[in-house]
């Protein structure tokens, strides 16, 4: 049922229907967050992967196995909560 507030008459005599949204036609998309949930998940792996690779990349030119793998993992995690908050502001 159309309601008779949409309804226009042309200069012909025909009825025509106007859309809800008579600028464009189109219906609007519901508002997104600033960050959407995929990206804020690349970041935080990305940063977590990025941390672990440089981590393990000089404990392997070091010989300190365990030590930059578990600073590289925390500081590629706070890097990419840094990343988050940068995004979402």
């Amino acid at each position: 049922m159309v309601c008779e507030s949409h309804l226009q008459v042309a200069p012909d005599g025909r009825y025509s229907v106007t859309p809800d949204h008579p600028e464009d036609g189109k219906q609007k998309d519901p508002p997104r967050s600033s960050a959407s949930a995929e990206s804020v998940a690349f970041l935080l792996l990305a940063g977590v992967a990025v941390g672990l690779g440089f981590g393990a990349g000089v404990d392997w030119l070091l010989g300190t196995f365990p030590l930059f793998v578990v600073i590289g993992v925390f500081a590629g995690f706070a890097l990419a909560l840094y990343a988050v908050y940068l995004e979402t502001k």
